[in-house]
């Protein structure tokens, strides 16, 4: 077999270690650990699972490099224990519920997605609801979601805090904040600055309460507003973030958004949009490319841009002075001013 084929095959069988992790952080199977070994016996005893299938999962976890066999012993290696069990505060299972309840059912019909050039919303769970109304409704679903957002967001979250200098800023508000870990960062590192977030109603209790629990209620405002219906308060800020939305939209919704967004604005503010472009020619990056396709499957025309398409749409909605910004980490900038 072609070295070429090897690669063809690896990524058509991905899927068996995407379901190997997360039926593992289904099952908490790494809680058992603690600081200490454990055997087959030993694990299937704490866990309630048979042994026999117990010990499959195991070695392929070890395969996989997530545990180490000593003799009859697995081990857990410390680096992983951050996020692998359940009571850190870097867990991935929100991840592997999201993926398992919500992405895989609908990349299972990628092809029909494809030919149809449609979400598979129905074919998936016989719901035509849009995405967002459909994860809304369970509040566990929401959560998933939200802690999502805001736990992948940390790479560019630390180069945007660290390039951006947001005391030239009075007030701040965030746009689809997630669990307001954009916020929070600000909040730490500039304390003068007024800090608001905008966000959906169905998602305004959850996100007070997550912020409480962190010791930010009193800091940071939660405002309620929907950038698609217009439903906006007037915002008195002067300076707004929308973080990583416009992608999951069509073309036509992404122009409504920011038409809304300049409007709500005062003439002064600056607003800043983070997304993750495709490559001026087309080639990708792979992880730009593969979102795309999953906004094909879940979305209703949601679409990946490049950074030329992105700047003509911001132009198009009034903003003046449009650029990038480049920063590091996974997202870039695109910057405008209403003047």
């Amino acid at each position: 077999m072609s070295k070429t084929m090897e690669q063809t095959v690896d990524h058509m069988m991905g899927f068996f270690k995407t379901k190997t992790i997360t039926a593992a952080l289904d099952l908490k199977i790494f809680d058992y650990f603690n600081d200490q070994a454990q055997t087959v016996e030993s694990l299937a005893t704490k866990s309630l699972l048979p042994p026999a299938a117990l010990e499959r999962l195991l070695i392929a976890l070890v395969a996989m490099e997530y545990l180490k066999k000593d003799g009859e012993n697995y081990i857990l290696p410390q680096e992983h224990k951050d996020f692998l069990v359940s009571d850190k505060p870097q867990w991935l299972g929100w991840l592997g519920r999201h993926i398992d309840t919500f992405l895989y059912p609908l990349w299972s019909n990628l092809s029909s997605g494809i030919q149809q050039d449609s979400h598979q919303r129905v074919a998936a769970f016989g719901d035509n609801r849009s995405w967002f109304d459909m994860l809304y409704h369970n509040l566990d679903d929401v959560a998933d979601f939200q802690e999502f957002l805001g736990k992948f967001a940390q790479p560019f979250i630390d180069g945007f805090t660290s390039e951006y200098d947001f005391s030239k800023h009075k007030r701040f508000l965030d746009i689809g904040s997630g669990i307001g870990t954009l916020p929070i960062a600000v909040a730490d590192k500039f304390t003068d600055i007024e800090l608001a977030i905008c966000e959906l109603p169905q998602a305004k209790s959850f996100l007070l309460d997550k912020l409480g629990e962190q010791g930010y209620g009193n800091r940071i405002d939660v405002i309620e507003g929907n950038v698609i219906t217009g439903e906006l308060p007037d915002i008195e800020y002067d300076l707004v973030h929308l973080g990583w939305m416009l992608h999951d939209y069509s073309h036509e919704t992404q122009m409504v958004i920011l038409n809304n967004i300049f409007q709500a604005m005062p003439v002064g503010g600056r607003f800043i949009a983070s997304e993750t472009p495709l490559n001026d020619d087309n080639t990708g990056p792979e992880f730009t490319s593969l979102l795309s396709l999953n906004m094909l499957v879940s979305t209703d025309g949601g679409i990946e841009s490049d950074i030329k398409t992105y700047i003509k749409r911001f132009e198009d909605a009034g903003f003046s002075n449009v650029r990038i910004l480049d920063i590091p980490g996974p997202r870039t900038l695109f910057v405008g001013e209403k003047i």
